[in-house]
């Protein structure tokens, strides 16, 4: 494994090169930004989670990753981290910057960002909304938001295809997260009207807003 200080930073031009050959782009910046914008089919781990522990179980031990960071300390971060569970293909990184990737001829997409205000006027209205809860089955169990549906992040491979994508689907967890993460790992293979509760299961209870339990 290289030294950080051997981590080679990308240029935009550099970047898209990468992205046409294949390499999977590692979006470590917070939820927030990632939704502001970001490159199409890039998988979104945060640091601010617990980052290691599901890129370990998201990402092929092979694969070679090249990361989006907001600043060079955290890249090496999320470099260091990588390594610590068996992920050294990391070709380098870049920082995120929409300016110089317009410039560059990116075609780049945000992520809808939702509020606990939001859902509770959409439900009460009566509107077309599928709410998906990607928790563990057991926390799900335990309280989830009204007509919400169980989709786990490590089950979602498998439950993909069963989302309907022709309406609007809001992905919610704990903190906001895991929410995100899956958010783009299901728009690396789908495309439709996809967003993510950004104040999570804590928003909810905090804004004293009913539960539903199975």
């Amino acid at each position: 494994m290289p030294e950080p200080s051997e981590l080679q930073q990308l240029t935009a031009a550099e970047l898209e090169k990468e992205c046409r050959q294949g390499v999977l782009i590692l979006d470590t910046r917070a939820a927030e930004q990632f939704a502001t914008f970001h490159i199409p089919k890039t998988l979104q781990i945060g640091l601010m989670g617990p980052f290691a522990s599901w890129a370990a179980i998201l990402i092929r031990p092979t694969q070679q990753l090249l990361i989006i960071a907001e600043d060079s300390n955290s890249a090496y971060e999320a470099q260091n981290r990588l390594a610590r569970v068996g992920l050294q293909n990391v070709i380098g990184y870049a920082l995120a910057d929409e300016k110089a990737w317009r410039r560059q001829g990116f075609t780049l997409i945000s992520l809808p960002i939702h509020r606990c205000d939001d859902i509770r006027q959409a439900l009460q209205e009566d509107r077309p909304l599928q709410l998906i809860d990607v928790r563990s089955r057991a926390e799900w169990l335990k309280g989830h938001l009204p007509g919400a549906i169980s989709m786990p992040l490590l089950e979602l491979s498998s439950d993909a295809a069963s989302v309907d994508l022709s309406k609007l689907n809001v992905l919610y967890c704990e903190e906001g997260h895991r929410a995100t993460t899956a958010a783009s790992l299901l728009l690396r293979s789908n495309s439709g009207d996809l967003g993510i509760l950004i104040d999570g299961m804590e928003g909810w209870r905090a804004s004293d807003l009913p539960l539903e339990t199975s």
